[in-house]
């Protein structure tokens, strides 16, 4: 897995994966463990849908989240709450660790903020903002990192490619294309991995969704962006964990979802 906070992954902890848009479930602390680590990762927003003169925008990647420390300060019981990928127009949920207390509604100690969706007005979906650090973060080594900007829906022509980040292991989505006859965005990943081309320029292929894998390097793919054909526009593809869905092409009635959000916890 890529070590992108610096933190150890020791042999034999304690592993736990969270998926589900809009799930929420318990986490106990194992007995005996001195140390945990969390990483949290945001929802992807989610592609806008073409309208009659252009592509829809690419959404943008969840943040990541992260927080190492002492066992000691963690409660025996987290309530874990799974952001929802977006929609167009609907943006994703953010993905967040709480200590639920028997008289309130509970404490947020850890939130990975989810992506913006993309519009129809060919503006791509902002990465979801990085979360400032609370009272609990300080008892332990505490990084937040924002997510990837979709690209812009097309205007007139092919929609606009996406390329990899520098500063997260998520993508936002590509844009729609927009005008007839013309291939939506492609999406092009960190490390070397599989580039989602565009769709067949006229075509009415469906649009390459997004992945997202942990070995032998974590990395996510946003969705690609939908094309037109010389009468209506796909919708784009949607987005692996975490990451953007893409745009769809002009004159699309329907959009691709952003990628739902996902919790990590190591123990040991």
């Amino acid at each position: 897995m890529l070590d992108t906070f610096n933190f150890p992954t020791p042999q034999g902890s304690n592993y736990q994966e969270f998926y589900g848009g809009g799930s929420t479930r318990d986490w106990v602390k194992p007995r005996g463990v001195s140390m945990v680590r969390f990483m949290l990762i945001g929802a992807g927003g989610g592609g806008g849908i073409g309208s009659s003169a252009q592509g829809g925008g690419g959404g943008g990647s969840g943040a990541v989240t992260s927080w190492i420390g002492p066992a000691i300060f963690i409660p025996d019981i987290l309530r874990i709450t799974i952001g929802s990928g977006g929609t167009s127009g609907v943006n994703a949920g953010n993905t967040t660790v709480t200590y639920q207390v028997k008289t309130t509604t509970g404490y947020a100690m850890l939130s990975a903020n989810g992506g913006v969706s993309g519009t129809t007005a060919v503006t791509g979906g902002t990465g979801g903002t990085a979360t400032t650090a609370n009272q609990f973060c300080a008892s332990g080594i505490y990084t937040s990192v924002a997510g990837q900007d979709g690209t812009l829906g097309a205007v007139i022509g092919p929609g606009i490619d996406q390329t990899a980040s520098t500063t997260t292991f998520l993508s936002g989505g590509s844009g729609g294309s927009g005008a007839p006859t013309s291939a939506g965005g492609s999406v092009t990943p960190n490390y070397g991995y599989t580039v989602l081309a565009a769709t067949t320029a006229g075509g009415l292929t469906a649009a390459k969704n997004g992945y997202f894998i942990t070995q032998p390097i974590l990395v996510g793919c946003g969705g690609a962006g939908g094309s037109t054909s010389t009468v209506v526009g796909t919708a784009g593809g949607r987005g692996g964990i975490g990451c953007g869905g893409g745009g769809s092409g002009e004159d699309a009635i329907t959009s691709a979802q952003g990628g739902d959000g996902a919790v990590f916890i190591w123990s040991w």
